[in-house]
């Protein structure tokens, strides 16, 4: 077992059993041709040892010094002109000269640096050169194995505990171990002495591939590190091998360093160890004394730098530094020294080549310590990484101006691997979505969780193109939810960059957020189907101006409504509910449209259509639902709704006044069909449908012979008319409304009563705006009372009217005329609204009063809007009655108007009347 006995050591080429048994390579350098044959043969034939090369030509020296093993090189300088320093001044081989010229005749240099000197003279000279060429031959082997010897003890000391170091020949002959292989390598008989080092690891390493790789990288790279793995009955050892060659006065050795990082490599993930193993893969190696002399450098760190070993060798490191670079590896150095449980580190340096050109190289450095602890030098292994660090800047450079392209255009960037569906996301990329990049998994699945459902197989099946290579150019628009839960458009192009066959292996695209693209986009397309729409609703409304001006009934009215609502095409469907049974349930009275057939189910098996409308006739405004882009949002109308393909749907109340009529219902397959101003379009049609329901029911009371007659009663003392009737115990009744903007005006009769007295009481009543007596006959008169809204106006607006209001006994009584088919609860309702704590006494048909004037024949259809008000006013308030009971000037201050206006609507008011009433009589 080799340990490390240095004495029991045997180096190859530095010394053997004895002086005459070492093989001596000797050039002979001679431009004297006989001299040359001559010496040749009598070296060879005095000493069996030596083996001569004779040469001319100082190149031809060169050449052979360069490809021999040189123990020796004797020359006679005479004739060869200048002979170069690199031939005789160097520590490879000692140099004899054998000459019978002098120091003066040659170079002096030539002498200085040769050994000894034998001249020319007499036979016997082969014989004395052969004795002093072994001698000096041998001296310089000594050396050698000196310097080489002091140089393992070197190493020996400063081995740490779980590294050795080992001297190879190039077979893997092992020539000395700071400690035993056997020992420090798992599966190996550790009582067996190794002598062949790459037969024993193939020995320890699995007889695999992988192995025989292992091995292979071991012979074939003898100076790369190599990471070994070494199967155990436990654990599996890691073994870093480092090698270094030797100078050729180490007699070509290969020092090679192996250290155990199991421990290490356990430790840490196989990734890190593979980039720590890659980052201390270095070219170049030296060493540096405490004062930062360099004491040893090999071929390829000066190479790098454009110098020979022995150029450097003794020169400061600052020599080679570039300015400034010295305190930062002298930095690095405290740092290692200030933090002894770190066994090394990395720096890079900028050094100066012997040309003044500059390399960027990076050094790892180890310290070297004395036995007693203390800090004695470092060892360096370098690389240069000059064309790294340019390829890294030029890469940053465009890195940067990519990213401030990109940052400019806002765009994220990916790049897929469709093989293994790795994905990579820049940060671009994940801000879009509100993340950040830790927050997302580097995976295909990410980002199709994030796709909407409806898009997503839309978009994978143009990947799928994309990745089969029908398409050269992906391109999509989709929504991705962000980490908000908002949805955002995103545009994606992508393209393969990589296949392996005809398989995509490397895919890379850009996303681009163009939420506010498609947002403008689709506002202008909504703005567009609106206007569109809008234009077909001002349309519709203009046709059924003209339909509905012969509709006679309620029913009438609500079908044609409902069947040119449906044949404009603006609309699937359409229907009109009203109120209807004890539970004042919404009822559909009239459909129109294909899906008629389902409306119990949208109104009834849902629930979600029924408070749409209740919603309409509560509050008396426009009700919509539209699916916008978000499939979620249209859920509100219920699934009948949904799968009847309906997208939008709107309840529109119809209105008259402050009455609503019913509800008008309609349903499109159009996304936001009722947006914006076709709400309000429809909101116009709702309140024209709702004058025409009250004007039809009016024409009906006008026209029809009979009409439905409703008694409302209540008996609360609040009402002010009640609270007059019982504080005075007289009999008020409303003979005349007169409807005033924006107040109204209402004329009551007093009976068994003081007119005065009932009027102030009447006046203090917060309802009453305004009393004042305008005729009074002791105790009866004519109270003119300033309201705000009449029940009559409420009444009007459902198409019924008041034929009596009286309050007496301590009860209000008003008796209402309508149509046979007016809708009772409306009527209810309005009475309710004025009269609180109402109910209904009676309920019945009756025939028409005989002298209601038929409608075309009626002479107020001569007046104007104004005159028939200023004469019920003039007449209400005694105008014309003798003596008067209102003169003209106290009229037109009632009416806010200037007397001579007062007495120009009267004069024009009654020449209408008169005309009117001779022309009745033609």
């Amino acid at each position: 077992m080799i340990g490390n006995d240095l004495d029991d050591v045997a180096f190859a080429g530095a010394r053997q059993t004895g002086a005459a048994s070492r093989d001596i390579e000797v050039v002979y350098l001679d431009s004297d041709a006989t001299a040359r044959e001559q010496i040749h043969e009598g070296l060879a034939d005095h000493h069996a040892d030596i083996t001569v090369t004779s040469v001319a030509t100082i190149d031809a020296a060169l050449e052979a010094a360069a490809s021999t093993a040189v123990s020796c090189l004797v020359l006679d300088p005479a004739g060869l002109g200048d002979i170069p320093a690199a031939l005789v001044s160097n520590d490879r081989y000692p140099v004899v000269l054998y000459t019978d010229a002098t120091a003066t005749d040659s170079a002096a240099t030539v002498f200085e640096d040769a050994e000894t000197v034998v001249r020319k003279q007499g036979d016997r000279q082969p014989m004395f050169l052969a004795e002093k060429i072994v001698s000096v031959a041998s001296v310089s082997a000594d050396r050698t194995e000196s310097a080489l010897r002091d140089a393992l003890s070197g190493i020996e000391s400063r081995a740490e505990a779980n590294e050795i170091a080992v001297l190879l020949a190039d077979d893997g002959t092992v020539h000395w171990s700071s400690d035993s292989v056997s020992t420090f390598v798992d599966r190996l008989d550790d009582t067996r002495r190794v002598e062949g080092f790459y037969d024993t690891m193939r020995t320890a390493l699995p007889d695999t591939p992988s192995g025989h790789r292992q091995l292979q990288r071991l012979r074939d790279a003898p100076t790369e590190p190599v990471t070994v793995r070494v199967p155990g009955s436990d654990r599996d050892q890691y073994l870093l091998r480092h090698g270094h060659e030797l100078p050729d006065a180490a007699g070509g050795l290969t020092l090679v360093l192996l250290r155990d990082i199991t421990e290490t490599a356990r430790r840490d993930a196989r990734t890190a160890l593979l980039d720590l193993l890659v980052e201390q893969a270095q070219d170049g190696l030296y060493t540096l004394d405490e004062r930062g002399v360099i004491d040893f450098c090999n071929e390829s760190f000066a190479a790098t730098l454009g110098y020979e070993p022995d150029e450097l060798c003794g020169e400061h490191a600052s020599t080679v530094l570039a300015s400034g670079e010295l305190s930062k590896g002298q930095a690095t150095v405290e740092t290692l020294l200030e933090t002894p449980e770190k066994e090394s580190t990395t720096a890079d340096l900028t050094f100066c080549r012997k040309d003044g050109t500059e390399r960027e190289v990076s050094i790892n450095y180890t310290l070297i310590h004395d036995e007693d602890g203390n800090y004695s030098g470092l060892i360096g292994v370098a690389r240069d990484i000059t064309e790294h660090c340019n390829r890294e800047r030029e890469y940053q450079e465009m890195t940067e101006r990519l990213n401030f392209a990109l940052e400019g255009a806002e765009l994220g960037v990916w790049d897929w691997n469709p093989k293994t569906n790795d994905v990579t996301f820049d940060e671009r990329w994940t801000g879009m979505l509100g993340y950040t990049r830790d927050e997302l998994e580097p995976h295909y699945e990410t980002w199709a969780d994030l796709v909407h459902p409806d898009d997503l197989d839309r978009v994978e099946q143009a990947l799928a193109e994309l990745k089969s290579g029908e398409t050269d150019l992906y391109q999509s628009e989709f929504r991705m939810r962000t980490k908000d839960g908002e949805w955002r458009w995103i545009r994606d192009i992508g393209k393969v960059f990589e296949w392996n066959d005809d398989e995509a292996v490397r895919a890379v695209g850009i996303h681009q957020d163009i939420t506010e693209e498609r947002t403008r986009q689709d506002a202008i397309e909504r703005q567009r189907d609106e206007l569109a729409t809008l234009n077909g609703v001002n349309m519709l409304i203009q046709d059924l101006i003209h339909a509905l001006g012969g509709a006679a009934t309620r029913h009438e009215t609500a079908e044609t409504v409902c069947e040119r609502i449906v044949e404009s095409d603006l609309c699937d469907l359409a229907w009109i509910g009203e109120r209807a049974g004890a539970d004042d349930r919404l009822v559909p009275k009239t459909v129109a449209g294909d899906n008629g057939d389902v409306l119990d189910e949208l109104i009834v098996s849902d629930g979600n259509d029924q408070v749409l409308c209740e919603t309409a006739l509560v509050t008396g405004a426009v009700q919509t639902i539209q699916d916008c882009g978000d499939p979620t949002e249209f859920k509100q109308c219920g699934a009948a709704a949904r799968e009847q393909g309906f997208k939008s749907a709107a309840a529109i109340p119809l209105v008259q006044g402050n009455t609503v009529h019913g509800v008008l219902c309609v349903y499109a397959d159009q996304p936001a069909a009722f947006g914006g101003r076709i709400a309000d379009s429809f909101a116009v049609l709702g309140k024209m449908v709702g004058y025409t329901l009250a004007a039809v029911q009016n024409r009906q009371l006008l026209s029809d012979d009979t009409a439905l007659e409703l008694t409302f009663e209540s008996e609360c003392s609040d009402i002010p008319l009640v609270s007059a009737a019982n504080a005075y115990g007289c009999r008020i009744e409303v003979v005349e409304f007169v409807d005033t903007e924006p107040t109204h005006l209402l004329y009551v009769s007093v009976d068994e009563g003081p007119p005065d007295a009932v009027s102030a009481h009447l006046c203090s009543q917060t309802e009453i705006l305004g009393s004042r007596v305008v005729r009074a006959d002791g105790s009866s008169g004519v109270i003119e009372l300033q309201v705000t809204e009449t029940v009559q106006s409420l009444l009007l607006d459902v198409g019924a009217r008041c034929r009596t209001v009286v309050a007496d006994d301590g009860a209000l009584s008003i008796t209402v005329e309508a149509p046979p088919d007016a809708d009772s609860r409306a009527i209810r309702d309005a009475v309710s609204d004025r009269v609180p704590d109402s109910t209904l006494t009676a309920k019945q048909e009756c025939d028409q009063a005989d002298n209601i004037l038929d409608a075309e024949t009626d002479p107020r259809n001569h007046l104007t809007d104004r005159q028939e008000e200023v004469l019920r006013r003039a007449f209400l308030t005694g105008y014309y009655a003798w003596p008067r009971d209102t003169n003209a000037e106290q009229l037109a201050e009632r009416l806010g108007i200037a007397s001579p206006t007062l007495h120009q609507h009267l004069r024009r008011a009654h020449r209408n009347l008169i005309d009117a009433v001779f022309d009745m009589q033609r």
